[in-house]
């Protein structure tokens, strides 16, 4: 099936690892010309070298906390590959912990990199882009069941339900779509940590808090990067052309609420 994606040209932000890795590699595969970026140059040119065999990519330096940098990004990437169609906005993860243990500065730092400077991503590329042009932001399904000892990610990624509908809203009268992906469980090194991270604090082993995890899905197993980056191929693709202000839950069931 012809996903009418060749020759569009991405920008997939924090891409050297993990699901935005996974979701630039989808879009070379299917003949799109792809920007990654990544705070970290040794991470961003080792990713840029394994996905140089598959296509036409860029890459940028890029801290997604910092407002400034992902201006430049943006205006950079689209320089580089003579525009920008669709704009994949990943981030990192912010810090594990809850009310009693988060500092100010943590949430001013979670605030910054999970709605401010999405705010200013979609803002910014929107400008650039024509009838057709897709933003994709991707967040978590903790937007809709939040988590233990994840507050940072449970609070202020809730506010990413408003950007998508009202961007959504606004941007529709350009004939750009805005859509998000909320991943649940999926094997990145995030979730390897988290995991580390839980079996110290439940005194457990690492096997057991997988198990425990994936008994709570109904099917039973954790996502690969490369099932979620499948729903970013898909709503940047010709076959989601009637479907904007959507968030999208790819958590094998995972999340129990009806909406």
């Amino acid at each position: 099936m012809d996903l009418q994606i060749k020759g569009k040209r991405v920008l997939v932000t924090a891409s050297s690892r993990g699901i935005g890795f996974s979701v630039a590699k989808a879009f070379l595969s299917e003949g799109a010309i792809v920007t990654i970026s990544s705070s970290s140059k040794i991470n961003l040119d080792k990713a840029k070298e394994k996905l140089s065999s598959i296509g036409r990519v860029y890459s940028f330096v890029a801290d997604m906390r910092d407002v400034d940098q992902v201006k430049s990004l943006i205006k950079d990437a689209e320089a580089s590959m003579g525009g920008l169609d669709v704009l994949c906005y990943v981030t990192g993860s912010p810090k594990p912990g809850n009310i009693s243990t988060l500092s100010d500065d943590d949430w001013r730092d979670a605030f910054n990199l999970l709605l401010l400077n999405a705010v200013v991503a979609v803002r910014e590329s929107a400008k650039l882009m024509k009838d057709g042009g897709r933003i994709v932001l991707s967040t978590s399904m903790t937007l809709r069941e939040p988590l233990p000892n994840l507050d940072l990610s449970n609070v202020v990624r809730l506010s990413l339900a408003g950007l998508v509908k009202s961007a959504s809203n606004e941007l529709a009268e350009k004939g750009i779509l805005v859509n998000a992906v909320l991943p649940g469980w999926t094997m990145t090194e995030r979730v390897s940590q988290l995991v580390k991270d839980r079996a110290q604090r439940e005194s457990k082993n690492e096997d057991e808090v997988l198990r425990d995890i994936t008994s709570q899905i109904p099917l039973k197993r954790i996502a690969s990067p490369e099932e979620v980056a499948n729903v970013f191929l898909f709503l940047a693709s010709s076959m989601s052309t009637y479907i904007t202000g959507q968030l999208i839950t790819v958590d094998g069931g995972f999340v129990k609420g009806i909406f």
